[in-house]
């Protein structure tokens, strides 16, 4: 059984910093991301986008750590998150933890990348 690797990815298109997921979303890719959104923060970035159309599985703890960056992004630095590329049921997994309470969610990268911009 082939098993993908978790990457994280990070491009900036304008005011928008669009992160990409890739893979497992375990534990580690939880903290890789925390680690990232808060080098942006720190560079005055306030605009994200985070992608997991490509995410395999998203265990409990990275949905943890993407609790945290919404409450980083959005209460602390007044900032918008978007995401995007969500099955239904982490939609719903999202929606029942509170990150949807900060965070908007897109169904394609495309979408959130226009919704970021307005």
């Amino acid at each position: 059984m082939n098993i993908e690797a978790f990457s994280i990815q990070t491009e900036r298109r304008g005011e928008v910093t669009i992160i990409s997921l890739r893979g497992p979303l375990n534990e580690d890719a939880g903290r890789q991301l925390v680690e990232q959104v808060v080098g942006e923060l720190a560079a005055g970035r306030t605009r994200f986008v985070v992608d997991f159309g490509n995410a395999v599985a998203i265990t409990s703890p990275c949905v943890a750590s993407v609790l945290e960056i919404a409450e980083k992004i959005v209460d602390e630095k007044g900032g918008r998150l978007i995401v995007s590329g969500l099955t239904d049921l982490n939609v719903k997994v999202f929606e029942m933890v509170g990150i949807l309470l900060y965070a908007e969610s897109c169904r394609t990268l495309q979408d959130a990348e226009v919704q970021a911009s307005a």
